[in-house]
């Protein structure tokens, strides 16, 4: 019923006009004051006309890009505060499009959630442990991964790690495997790197937008002669650029064979996708998506003897392992 009432809000607006639920987003160009100004008074008259209020005191502006002139705008005779970032369905954007706010929140609240875990929960069992930790942990930081994941470059990689460091300090909390590497224990629960996983979260947004299974992202590619490789619509590009979605995805997604590609659903797409991936990792093949763990395991493992005396510690120091929930079950 309540859509009803709204649908006919963007009549008569000039600006791009954005509805979700009772969520409204004008985005415009700073340089038509006037024509953002009619806007806003055409949304007064919308609200006297249907007495559906907006709440100005949660209106707010967001100035973006260096050019910006930075206008006050009025509504309802009040002034519109500015911020510098504000959360948009689920993520948290600023004026920069940085994301690294909303990564270290979703850090935290997933870090939160493990907490929660060891307090509540008594058996670490690997089925009891990987269900918990893919229905409870693992969405906070995964969430629209597509539009805030960075990308695996020289500036990123301290955000990178501290992402990734949610699923190792997990897994060695897992019955018999608190003592093996991170690739061991990836392997033994059939998990991925969460780089990884970015990257093929991503590769299945490129498929939907390619074969036209969802309405948006089609303006962001074009089709790179009569093969199934895509190019980028946009030929220069800054370096916080290339962390965009339309950007990082590109090479990998032309690296895919086309048996892969040129699939008819989404789902044989994922197994297509998920079978090449298995094939290519057990061989070691490099140039493709999944070399984003090995570049994981490169920066987390320590060397061989390293390893050694790190495992001969925790046996030896049993409270120390606990502290830092390292589970030495079936190691002593």
């Amino acid at each position: 019923l309540f859509l009803l009432f709204v649908n006919d809000l963007p009549d008569g607006i000039k600006s791009i006009l954005k509805l979700f639920a009772d969520d409204v987003k004008m985005i415009v160009d700073p340089a038509n004051f006037a024509n953002i100004s009619l806007d806003l008074e055409l949304l007064e008259l919308w609200e006297a006309q249907w007495c559906l209020k907006f709440n100005v005191e949660k209106c707010m502006v967001m100035q973006i890009g260096l050019s910006n002139p930075k206008n006050q705008y009025l509504f309802g005779g009040e002034s519109l505060r500015s911020v510098d970032s504000e959360k948009d369905l689920g993520v948290t954007f600023n004026s920069n499009f940085s994301f690294e706010d909303h990564v270290r929140n979703s850090i935290a609240k997933a870090n939160g959630t493990i907490a929660w875990v060891t307090r509540n929960i008594i058996s670490r069992e690997p089925s009891v442990m990987l269900g918990l930790y893919k229905s409870l942990i693992k969405p906070h930081i995964e969430y629209c991964s597509q539009a805030w994941a960075p990308m695996a470059r020289h500036g990123n990689w301290s955000l990178i790690l501290e992402l990734e460091s949610v699923q190792r300090s997990f897994t060695r909390m897992i019955d018999g495997l608190g003592l093996l590497t991170y690739r061991e224990r990836l392997d033994r629960l059939n998990l991925t790197t969460l780089l990884e996983r970015r990257v093929r979260g991503d590769l299945i947004e490129m498929f939907k937008i390619q074969e036209g299974f969802v309405c948006y992202g089609s303006d962001l590619f074009g089709r790179a002669g009569r093969t199934v490789a895509a190019r980028s619509k946009s030929h220069r590009f800054t370096t916080r650029e290339t962390d965009f979605f339309a950007q990082r995805v590109l090479c990998y997604w032309n690296k895919l064979p086309a048996d892969v590609k040129c699939i008819e659903s989404v789902t044989s797409f994922k197994s297509r996708l998920d079978s090449f991936r298995l094939k290519g990792y057990k061989e070691n093949r490099l140039g493709h998506f999944w070399d984003f763990s090995y570049d994981i395991y490169d920066r987390v493992e320590v060397n061989v003897r390293d390893r050694r005396n790190y495992t001969s510690f925790m046996k030896n120091n049993p409270l120390i392992a606990k502290r830092k929930k390292v589970n030495l079950k079936g190691f002593i």
